[in-house]
């Protein structure tokens, strides 16, 4: 079984992977809406007639694959620093430094004689 550092470095890569795929296909669908509006264009479409549509058109195709491919880039990102946390808190070790009972032992004495 791979170490948990190994699978976390696959699980980020392909994050990484899916959200660059994600942005090429923002980009396809960037030129497919613009070769679909220049040719509604050459067809008679009025651009300054429907420019709200037009503008809605090239977002509603294009978000989607923004917003993923942001998401997806962002979620390797979180897991990555997470990652790191997880392996400097495991790397941290804490020592208490041991004070003999003798001493407080004498204080504990001395208090109880102060109280009587």
């Amino acid at each position: 079984m791979k170490p948990k550092k190994e699978k976390n470095f696959i699980i980020i890569n392909i994050l990484k992977i899916c959200a660059i795929i994600m942005i090429i296909f923002a980009v396809f669908s960037a030129y497919s809406s613009y070769k679909h509006i220049t040719n509604l264009i050459l067809n008679g479409l009025e651009v300054k007639k429907q420019l709200i549509e037009v503008i809605n058109y090239y977002i509603t195709s294009i978000s989607p694959y923004v917003f993923y491919g942001l998401s997806l880039w962002s979620l390797s990102h979180i897991i990555k620093q997470n990652n790191n946390k997880i392996q400097c808190n495991e790397e941290v070790v804490l020592t208490v430094p041991t004070i003999s009972e003798n001493k407080y032992d004498d204080i504990v004495d001395d208090l109880i004689r102060e109280l009587e």
